[in-house]
């Protein structure tokens, strides 16, 4: 055993949630925590409540090698630390439990072109003036984006104005010492300082995999939190990104099991948000 449950603090060892792996990004973790935070249980702020809901905005991923869960709330907020737009799992904006699974942050005063290419993590080209990250709704994470691009078709840095554009980053996963690498690729279209549901609302992928899971894979592994099985049991938490290398969409694969295309997608993203 690829757009959130409660996750258990450990990756299947008794250790507490991943942090960020660098000191840069852990600076950077707690910097954005000021301005709503990145997983469970932190709402976002710097949003102008006065506006209504806006069911519009959207965040669409097009390519996911990773797994990640499927937003279900988007919100925009703008304070003097810059713009911060989030992808989350969410039933409304006080939700409690809100949940980020992706989240564009913009330094303040940032320049923006919607004539240039903006380079990510490690990558040549200009740099990007601001940050992308993936939680999946953890409260921090080891997926640390070491390249790609992200460019704008639209920009304005005040409360109302709409940002939309793109992005394609290389994510490494910090969570498996071989540190393998994944693409994800969204586009993104928003008001600042505005919310809203994903309307429709999608359904989780998570929670699509669990009866997969129960039939074909718990007779042998643990899940995290979901599935806390004798100790010594192969735990699969944070392991989604492995799971396409064992199967293939209608052909027995790993101990035989035989799952289509969207049951291994689905399984990526439960493993992954536990």
């Amino acid at each position: 055993m690829n757009s959130t449950t409660p996750i258990k603090n450990n990756k299947g060892n008794g250790s507490r949630p991943p942090l960020i792996a660098t000191a840069a990004l852990g600076l950077a973790l707690l910097l954005l925590a000021a301005c709503g935070g990145g997983g469970g249980g932190t709402n976002p702020t710097g949003i102008n409540a006065s506006n209504a809901p806006v069911a519009s905005n959207s965040y669409t991923v097009t390519s996911d090698q990773y797994g990640l869960e499927k937003a279900t709330y988007l919100s925009s907020s703008v304070s003097n630390l810059g713009i911060v737009f989030r992808a989350a799992i969410a039933t409304s904006l006080n939700d409690p439990d809100y949940k980020t699974i992706a989240r564009i942050d913009l330094a303040p005063g940032a320049s923006i072109s919607t004539q240039a290419t903006y380079s990510l993590g490690n990558a040549s080209g200009t740099p990007f003036p601001g940050s992308l990250y993936f939680l999946n709704g953890h409260p921090s994470s080891l997926l640390r984006i070491v390249g790609g691009t992200i460019s704008f078709t639209r920009y304005g840095g005040s409360s109302g104005d709409r940002i939309s554009g793109s992005y394609s980053a290389i994510v490494e996963d910090d969570n498996d010492p071989a540190k393998p690498t994944y693409t994800v690729s969204a586009g993104f279209d928003f008001v600042v300082g505005s919310y809203g549901a994903v309307l429709p609302a999608p359904g989780s992928l998570a929670l699509a995999a669990q009866p997969v899971y129960q039939t074909q894979c718990a007779s042998c592994h643990s899940l995290g939190s979901f599935d806390t099985t004798a100790a010594g049991a192969p735990d699969l938490a944070l392991k989604g990104g492995e799971v396409p290398a064992k199967y293939s969409a209608g052909q027995p694969g790993h101990q035989g099991i035989t799952v289509s295309a969207a049951e291994i997608s689905a399984l990526q993203v439960l493993c992954n948000t536990h």
